[in-house]
């Protein structure tokens, strides 16, 4: 999917002005320290991918085929998991759209997606039961990746999931079609899965017929958020999941066409992080020619980040990130719960003087990855 957005409503733009600003570092005369004493860390990584794209994403192709091209993405992937294993990377997260590509018809996607079962209903870990279910080649690499790097991986692809006539929403071809996103455990287990609400002129997938609010938990960190792209510009599932206080991470696989002056992929990731008080771990894909690029590691404090529309590779960006109790790192008007119980900025409001107050005060640092 490329995320791109040729107009907004008043509220959209006023949000969109606010995390603007924050993503330009505004400052105001009170700030909010950082934490004075050294707290818990984890390592972080996303990887910005330039995918090799199939030269015809609307011609029929076997799943031979599909899986050829797809395996070229894959063993890409694989790669940047053994760098960042080097590095001691806890989680990494790869961008949407990554491993099949995009401008598929609904017909000429289907080679490409794996059947994936519900993580809620069947604990299964692919690496070790790879005939378990058929058309689950992709997941099983992923999960054997998650093994060999000792890591939390998340990834995009495309999934399927039969359906009955029985059901009232059942395409007529009898499968629904999911633009999805995976978490595995360091140990290969498939942990949750989340379905892409907010589909932008995506005609291979379905929306799902409920929002996919989903948190993982890890050891290393707590409890994380996650959804994709375009979502991060709807109240749900994005901004319903930050109710969750126990939510102080988000990972996001985004594939994000950036357009002047208010969306831009970096302004979008970091202002929402600021914002909402969260970390925020964007992979987006790298296509310049295509105006692709921005990826980020971002906390409230700071952010490590990557945009380039000159160079043609991919790009790895792995940082330390602080397990900081926000309460006590923060002034209250930064908490993240009161943020996101109306107490400070309501991104949906349209009150932009106090939304751009306080985002400039809790923004400080911003650099690029190196």
């Amino acid at each position: 999917m490329v995320c791109i957005m040729s107009g907004a409503s008043r509220q959209l733009t006023l949000f969109l002005y606010g995390c603007c600003v924050a993503a330009l570092g505004v400052q105001a005369e009170e700030h909010c320290p950082a934490e004075r004493h050294q707290a818990a860390q984890y390592v972080a990584a996303v990887y910005e991918h330039r995918s090799i794209l199939s030269p015809n994403p609307l011609a029929l192709t076997s799943r031979k085929q599909a899986l050829e091209l797809m395996n070229q993405n894959l063993d890409i992937y694989e790669q940047q998991v053994t760098i960042a294993a080097q590095k001691g990377v806890q989680i990494i997260v790869f961008p949407e759209d990554g491993i099949h590509g995009f401008n598929f018809t609904r017909t000429s996607i289907y080679p490409f997606l794996d059947f994936m079962p519900s993580p809620h209903l069947v604990r299964w870990n692919p690496c070790l039961e790879p005939h378990r279910f058929h058309d689950t080649e992709v997941l099983q690499r992923l999960s054997c990746m998650a093994v060999k790097g000792e890591m939390f991986l998340v990834a995009n692809l495309g999934t399927k999931q039969p359906c009955h006539s029985s059901d009232p929403g059942c395409p007529n071809d009898g499968r629904y079609q999911y633009n999805t996103n995976v978490v595995f455990s360091s140990n290969g287990t498939l942990v949750d899965s989340y379905r892409k609400q907010n589909l932008y002129f995506e005609a291979a997938f379905n929306t799902p017929p409920e929002v996919d609010h989903i948190t993982f938990d890890t050891p290393f960190a707590g409890k994380f958020g996650m959804f994709t792209c375009f979502d991060i510009l709807f109240l749900h599932p994005a901004v319903r999941l930050l109710r969750d206080s126990e939510v102080k991470h988000v990972v996001y696989p985004t594939a994000w066409m950036n357009q002047l002056p208010l969306l831009a992929a970096i302004q979008i990731q970091r202002g929402f992080a600021i914002a909402f008080g969260v970390n925020f771990l964007a992979a987006n894909i790298h296509h310049p020619s295509l105006g692709m690029t921005g990826s980020g590691i971002h906390t409230p404090l700071k952010s490590f980040w990557h945009h380039d529309m000159e160079s043609p590779e991919g790009h790895l960006i792995i940082a330390q990130i602080q397990l900081e109790d926000t309460a006590g790192s923060v002034p209250d008007h930064c908490n993240k719960a009161n943020i996101t119980k109306g107490h400070g900025f309501d991104p949906w409001s349209g009150k932009i003087p106090h939304a751009v107050e306080q985002l400039g005060l809790c923004a400080t640092t911003t650099e690029p990855a190196l």
